[in-house]
């Protein structure tokens, strides 16, 4: 009887040694892969996933003026995401869209949110499940670089893909 016990009590602890708490999946991930329908974007933090992401392929993506047509370099980028984010199954990404600090609040705002899905939908068409991937813009909001020239411009016009 007392093996048994302690046979159980091992098992048990060999599997919660092998669960991870440092991919998206586990953290802000549902039971299917996807992203949990409670999870707050704005309570996410950085997990070990974002560093390798950010390691290991190119996370921004940048956009002509006043555009949200993914150019080459932009397309080139996003199959280095996809491929990595098939490698990487339990993986979650966000996608941030920006805008350069021209034009209106809402119309940037719209602009951001068009990036984001561009970006979004050409990794679904790669084969990345879309309940993997959330999308969010801040529009001209959360600049990446301030500056009113037009390198901090062309710097504040992306999509940039967060991994958990």
């Amino acid at each position: 009887m007392f093996k048994q016990v302690l046979g159980i009590v091992c098992g048990a602890a060999l599997l919660s040694a092998c669960a991870s708490n440092d991919q998206g999946a586990d953290l802000y991930g549902n039971a299917n892969g996807g992203w949990s329908d409670d999870v707050n974007i704005s309570d996410l933090s950085a997990t070990d996933t974002t560093a390798k992401f950010n390691e290991e392929v190119t996370a921004v993506v940048y956009f002509p003026f006043n555009s949200s047509d993914l150019t080459g370099e932009a397309k080139s980028y996003l199959s280095e995401q996809a491929a990595w984010l098939k490698d990487n199954p339990r993986a979650l990404i966000l996608i941030e869209g920006r805008c350069d600090e021209r034009g209106t609040r809402e119309y940037n705002l719209a602009l951001g949110e068009r990036r984001a899905n561009a970006a979004r939908s050409y990794l679904v068409a790669k084969g990345i499940a879309a309940d993997r991937i959330r999308t969010i813009s801040y529009g001209k909001e959360k600049p990446v670089v301030l500056g009113s020239t037009p390198a901090a411009w062309a710097k504040n016009r992306n999509a940039t893909t967060v991994a958990y």
